[in-house]
């Protein structure tokens, strides 16, 4: 782990992509995908996938439940009053207020549990104050709004009216720099955690934008990332990390240590939630256009949802709401626990 007082890379460390910004490979993929459901693209390897198929199976065979969800709600321009394009990123602030972003069109928008529009920021752009290309979203104590933007390689903060505080990040590999900034996340330590897709880190900030310390490198070894993408905070405070590439879960402390990993997560896995249980959820976009709902040791508990395409964020709320945004149909769905009514 590197840390502020330490920041040069160590010397096996591998050098930055050929790619400059990973954004506009992203951003081809995934209109690729809202284009044409026929087949799928998958950001990380630029390999076409075959069409998603239904009912995937476990690993046993077996096709488990559609989990201890049911849908009851649907997040569109009749019901919301939203036309979402290509909703990305979501997460749940501690009042319950839904956040969710749209990687076309550079919105940031806020609803009320009820799905209320209450607050909205948006233009697709890479001025202050604007959005290229947003992915992940993320809400500290305080009520600020944290944006990582895989567009223009930077974190936008906004105060919690939505006026434009500040930003931070470039194009590049040193410390406080991005090669797509992809999945963020907030802790309670207000600290900031950002997965750096193209340099195979997560990198950690404070509130300000102050690079504090990073850890991670391209391999598969425990610790180690292919292109990470989404990051969720633990109801523990563990730091929770897609390594996308290499198709598993890595869970670390907040400095970088490695507690545990989960192999079997699904194919092309990108963005997580954990909820309160420790039970989580792993979209895959790209593969096979699911969501899959793990107990807290990793058991598949079975799949969200029926008719999903190209899911991205996922996001739990108060009495086990489960949000995902189902990206290619351009709806937020919602999802509740059968079992909690």
């Amino acid at each position: 782990m590197k840390s502020a007082d330490a920041p040069d890379r160590t010397q096996n460390s591998p050098g930055p992509p050929t790619i400059r910004s990973m954004g506009a490979l992203l951003a081809l993929a995934l209109t690729f995908m809202l284009a044409s459901c026929a087949d799928t693209h998958d950001p990380a390897t630029g390999a076409d996938e075959p069409t998603p198929t239904a009912g995937p199976t476990s690993e046993a065979g077996d096709t488990p439940s559609a989990s201890a969800f049911v849908e009851v709600g649907v997040w569109n321009l009749d019901t919301v009053g939203v036309q979402f394009e290509a909703a990305n990123g979501l997460t749940v602030d501690d009042a319950g207020r839904v956040y969710s972003t749209e990687f076309q069109g550079g919105h940031l928008r806020r609803f009320t549990r009820d799905g209320e529009l209450d607050l909205e920021v948006a233009g697709n752009g890479s001025g202050p104050g604007l959005l290229m290309n947003p992915i992940g979203v993320a809400v500290a104590m305080d009520g600020a709004i944290y944006v990582s933007e895989s567009g223009s390689n930077r974190v936008s903060r906004f105060e919690p009216d939505g006026s434009f505080d500040s930003a931070w990040g470039d194009a590049g590999s040193e410390p406080g720099q991005f090669l797509s900034a992809m999945g963020i996340a907030v802790s309670n330590e207000d600290e900031v955690f950002v997965a750096d897709f193209g340099n195979h880190r997560v990198q950690v900030f404070d509130l300000t934008g102050r690079f504090l310390r990073e850890w991670g490198q391209l391999g598969s070894l425990p610790g180690e990332f292919e292109n990470p993408i989404g990051v969720q905070i633990g109801p523990a405070g563990q730091v929770w990390m897609v390594d996308s590439g290499n198709e598993r879960v890595q869970v670390f402390t907040r400095d970088g240590e490695l507690e545990r990993t989960f192999d079997d997560v699904g194919p092309g896995p990108q963005i997580i939630s954990v909820n309160d249980r420790g039970e989580f959820y792993v979209s895959s976009p790209w593969a096979d256009s699911t969501v899959r709902h793990f107990s807290p040791g990793g058991e598949l508990l079975g799949f969200l949802g029926d008719g999903l395409a190209g899911p991205h964020g996922t996001a739990t709320g108060p009495s086990g709401v489960v949000y995902v945004a189902d990206t290619a149909n351009g709806v937020i769905r919602t999802f509740m626990r059968s079992d909690e009514g």
